[in-house]
């Protein structure tokens, strides 16, 4: 692996970090999914490099980090890169706010995944928390994507 890759890496660390940071819990509702805007935007501009085992590895590391049940985030990222691998050509195209309503579905796919899992588990949690999410994680993707753009263009990854 070349060293300028470890962009990549280091970029999923952070956004860890932002997910296992401690808020009030009236905030917690409203923390979007880092790890999952991280992945987006890099299998988007990456897809050769951020695939399936990526967003899996990434699932599991998420859910030790949290202490959830093991895949369930594994599994949630999964089927969110699945679908962004198969429409980015198709995404990378449009605007910002056009690319932001994108990531709202692909974000909300991501919460009804967890919600399923959670709901199998016995622990049903009211659909209205898990929108509100990825309206959130929705408003911040333009600042997402210029910001990982700009750090993938300064580390010359291609």
């Amino acid at each position: 692996m070349q060293l300028r890759y470890l962009v990549i890496h280091a970029s999923l660390v952070v956004a860890l970090i932002l997910m296992i940071l401690p808020l009030p819990d009236w905030a917690q509702m409203y923390r979007p999914n880092w790890i999952a805007l991280v992945l987006i935007y890099w299998s988007m501009a990456l897809p050769n490099r951020v695939g399936l085992w990526f967003a899996f590895f990434s699932g599991i590391i998420l859910d030790t980090s949290l202490g959830t049940l093991l895949g369930q985030h594994a599994l949630a990222l999964v089927v969110v890169i699945f679908f962004n691998l198969n429409f980015y050509q198709r995404i990378r195209v449009l605007a910002l706010a056009q690319q932001a309503l994108y990531v709202f579905l692909l974000l909300l796919i991501n919460q009804v995944v967890v919600a399923w899992v959670e709901g199998i588990l016995g622990r049903p949690t009211p659909l209205s928390v898990y929108f509100v999410a990825p309206l959130v994680g929705m408003m911040i993707w333009p600042w997402v994507f210029v910001i990982l753009r700009d750090i993938r263009r300064k580390a010359l990854l291609s």
